[in-house]
């Protein structure tokens, strides 16, 4: 084998063994485990009587300064992922830079993993709150043990797809409790597979069947959920979506309910599909700066 064959062999071999690690997961890259990667902790809920594993990650200087800092609830899209500590941590491998994106952005950030539940609290099943998982029990645990700005003004929801649709939704039902949602390719509208997929069958669990439960549906819709904040000044959203995404739809039509709102809001268009990178966290945050200077 030649000098110059005995180097490519080896970057074969480099790129196999790397990307052998990685599988796509609606949109998520899923990798090894990385125990070293960001604080582990088990959200319990009382509500539910049911532990969620999350990760936490915070800034370099947090334990060095006495600084209050922003939260950053980052709300996961539909995945296959286990509800345990390997479950998370294949989310949130380094590759994707959240622990350096807390650092630059002087945020602390949280990523509980709750199952493909869509954020909302079961109109059906009454021991599935999640809803009441994320905007009051996690809430609770950060401001008891972490120095958190303990306020509306440093709560800030991000999320993707079906993470998205919670961040929003989120948003109108506790603008109390938050200022701000942030959403990447979100699965805004709950019937987005009948309408723009021409889908027979687009039930959500959460929801139960669609057809028995078309007004569940609407009441979800966020279209609808948005009517509760219309009239306020003092929370924002902003929308990024790719321009080949199957939700870009559903977005646009978010987008032309936004501007009867009397809040301010942006709307970003990007290129390629339906994915989560590194790259789509760090533009989040970047137009989170022009509400709310964390940096």
């Amino acid at each position: 084998m030649t000098t110059r064959n005995s180097i490519l062999f080896i970057l074969i071999l480099l790129y196999t063994s790397v990307f052998a690690q990685t599988k796509s997961d609606h949109g998520y890259n899923i990798t090894a485990a990385d125990k070293n990667y960001g604080d582990y902790v088990v959200l319990h809920s009382d509500t539910m009587q049911k532990d969620f594993p999350m990760l936490v990650f915070l800034p370099e200087n947090y334990k060095t300064s006495k600084k209050e800092f922003p939260v950053v609830y980052s709300l996961h899209g539909y995945n296959e992922s286990p509800l345990t500590e390997e479950g998370i941590r294949s989310m949130y491998s380094p590759i994707q830079k959240v622990k350096e994106a807390a650092n630059e952005f002087q945020v602390i950030i949280v990523c509980p993993l709750i199952g493909n539940h869509y954020y909302i609290d079961s109109p059906l099943y009454k021991n599935q709150k999640y809803a009441t998982l994320i905007a009051k029990e996690l809430v609770t645990l950060m401001d008891k043990n972490y120095r958190t700005i303990k306020d509306r003004k440093g709560r800030i929801l991000q999320g993707f797809s079906m993470g998205g649709y919670g961040s929003v939704s989120l948003l109108c039902r506790y603008p109390d409790v938050f200022s701000a949602a942030l959403s990447r390719g979100g699965a805004l509208s709950n019937t987005t597979l009948l309408t723009d997929l021409h889908w027979d069958d687009i039930s959500l669990d959460i929801l139960g069947n669609y057809w028995q439960n078309q007004n569940q549906y609407h009441l979800h819709e966020v279209t609808n959920l948005l009517n509760k904040i219309k009239e306020r000044k003092d929370v924002f959203i902003v929308l990024e979506i790719g321009r080949e995404d199957y939700l870009y739809s559903a977005n646009k039509k978010v987008e032309n309910k936004l501007q009867t709102c009397s809040f301010p809001y942006i709307f970003a268009e990007y290129p390629r599909g339906h994915e989560w990178t590194r790259k789509a966290l760090y533009s989040m945050l970047t137009h989170l700066q022009y509400f709310i200077e964390t940096k």
